[in-house]
């Protein structure tokens, strides 16, 4: 689902969306960290169309947390937010700004020039 993975966001072009398919119980924490990045969020607009396994166990203290559990959803409603994640980049400024560039750049790209040196050089 996501862990400290996620906070790659920070990372993101601005046109970028990320999709916590579960919070684990911290609502506003990638919330925030996409909202302090300026990227999209989202997340299941019904939060009952993700379906834990069962109560989960943390690996050593046993107690049970949503976290340490596997989860299916709900396969319509990931599509449909995907499809609204899509629209989102696809009409973003940004994105469609950096896309025109790209195609107006020659087909022809630089290359890199490297410099050979000994093997104990540096």
């Amino acid at each position: 689902m996501h862990g400290a993975g996620l906070t790659h966001l920070l990372f993101l072009p601005d046109w970028a969306t990320i999709f916590e398919i579960h919070n684990c119980e911290d609502k506003d924490c990638y919330l925030d960290l996409a909202r302090l990045r300026g990227v999209k969020y989202f997340t299941w607009e019904n939060e009952s169309k993700a379906y834990p396994q069962d109560e989960g166990k943390h690996p050593t203290l046993g107690t049970p947390h949503k976290k340490f559990t596997n989860y299916s959803f709900d396969k319509y409603e990931f599509a449909h937010i995907v499809r609204k994640m899509v629209k989102y980049v696809k009409e973003h400024p940004a994105y469609r700004l950096a896309k025109r560039m790209k195609y107006s750049t020659k087909t022809s790209r630089p290359t890199l020039q490297v410099e050979h040196r000994g093997k104990d050089e540096f």
